[in-house]
């Protein structure tokens, strides 16, 4: 696989995610795909258990897309350098409840890094500014 293979597997990945397109994202990742949310503690194997994360971040906010700022890769690895914008109007899931609808922006930055390996994404580390998102919802100081 070519650096760009790499890089443009994981770009499409977060294309899907921005259309709601799970078909699509499942067709870029392996079965077995396992994904850490660093920022939650989220760390899900299987890539259909991993699309009821996606869904559930798309339910807090319907309209959020990934603007990938800068891409690297060592051919095997793919860095995304990504900013999240969006806006919270559905129910965020927690671990202790859920969090009604603010209707506020966030605009954060993390970086997705994504394991290619014949062709799919087997591994996803996602890092993404938490506090950053509790404070721009108004959930933090």
């Amino acid at each position: 696989m070519s650096n760009n293979d790499a890089i443009n597997v994981t770009k499409d990945q977060i294309e899907a995610f921005n259309e709601k397109n799970w078909d699509k994202w499942l067709s870029l990742t392996a079965d077995n795909c396992i994904y850490d949310e660093v920022a939650t503690q989220n760390k899900i194997e299987g890539s259909e258990k991993i699309v009821e994360i996606m869904k559930a971040w798309k339910e807090a906010f319907p309209n959020v897309k990934g603007v990938i700022n800068h891409a690297t890769t060592d051919g095997k690895h793919a860095t995304l350098q990504v900013t999240w914008i969006g806006k919270h109007t559905g129910p965020l899931q927690t671990p202790n409840g859920n969090i009604p609808p603010t209707g506020k922006e966030i605009q954060i930055r993390g970086c997705y890094i994504g394991e290619i390996e014949n062709g799919k994404v087997k591994k996803c580390d996602n890092y993404f500014d938490m506090m950053t998102m509790m404070t721009q919802l108004g959930l933090a100081n």
